[in-house]
């Protein structure tokens, strides 16, 4: 099984190199109306899949069907970078971040695929690997629900508490009260997220950056007195519900809430 899974992780070290920093925009872009730089892409992602094979794997890359397997795994990649921009392209699809991400969902079950090819491993094994006694199952359990719930049940109950203080926002930049709600909504999400982990690995110091950088790139706005109201009122909200779920959270998995 570490075989399997070692060679799973340098195929998808491949992918993220090649499809990330070793992709140019000059191959991103050209992708969209030129079919050299599609070749391009393919022949930097099997240059760079070949290396870390080698180095960290012990696969028969020169025999005849690891080679084809190979091809045919880089021509399945490119075929899937060619839809996608074609389907772009004619607007049936918009170039969003649901798109990005069920393209790359597609390459990770190509990489799957590939390392059973080359691995021949069974279900049965990763499910063992990967098995959780029921103690860890509670945890986990635990865990999603209150992240869950504080991250997205919490972000709908500071608008509710929040939404007499934005009817009476005036537009800021360009931005009216509907849009500036569904910012610090979004915002609030990330907030709550980054929060509460916080809390989780007992650093404190993390909360008063995340209070600061939020407090800064809204500075400006800060000086309109409605703008302060609402601003202060909605994060307070949202830490206080953070921390709350931090502490309850700390408590049930380790017995304890401490900060360092």
């Amino acid at each position: 099984m570490q075989n399997a899974f070692r060679t799973f992780l340098a195929i998808l070290l491949a992918h993220l190199l090649a499809d990330f920093p070793l992709q140019t925009d000059s191959i991103a872009l050209g992708k969209k109306n030129r079919k050299l730089p599609y070749f391009k892409h393919g022949a930097i992602h099997f240059i760079v899949l070949i290396a870390l094979l080698l180095i960290f794997t012990s696969t028969p890359l020169w025999s005849g069907p690891v080679q084809l397997l190979i091809v045919a795994y880089i021509a399945f990649h490119v075929g899937l970078d060619f839809l996608k921009n074609r389907l772009v392209d004619r607007k049936i699809f918009g170039d969003s971040t649901g798109l990005f991400l069920l393209d790359q969902a597609f390459h990770l079950a190509t990489i799957v695929a590939l390392t059973w090819a080359f691995t021949k491993y069974r279900w049965s094994d990763v499910k063992a690997a990967i098995g959780w006694s029921e103690a860890e199952q509670l945890h986990m359990l635990t865990v999603a629900v209150l992240y869950v719930a504080v991250i997205f049940g919490g972000g709908y109950l500071v608008r509710y508490l929040t939404r007499s203080l934005t009817l009476q926002l005036p537009d800021t930049k360009g931005e009216n009260a509907a849009e500036l709600r569904n910012a610090g909504l979004y915002i609030g999400w990330l907030e709550r997220f980054l929060v509460l982990t916080a809390v989780l690995v007992q650093s404190p110091a993390m909360i008063g950056l995340i209070l600061t950088g939020k407090s800064i790139a809204r500075l400006p706005e800060l000086k309109g007195p409605r703008f302060a109201e609402y601003f202060l009122i909605g994060t307070l909200l949202s830490i206080s519900l953070a921390l709350l779920g931090g502490i309850v959270l700390s408590r049930l998995l380790f017995g304890t809430v401490t900060f360092r």
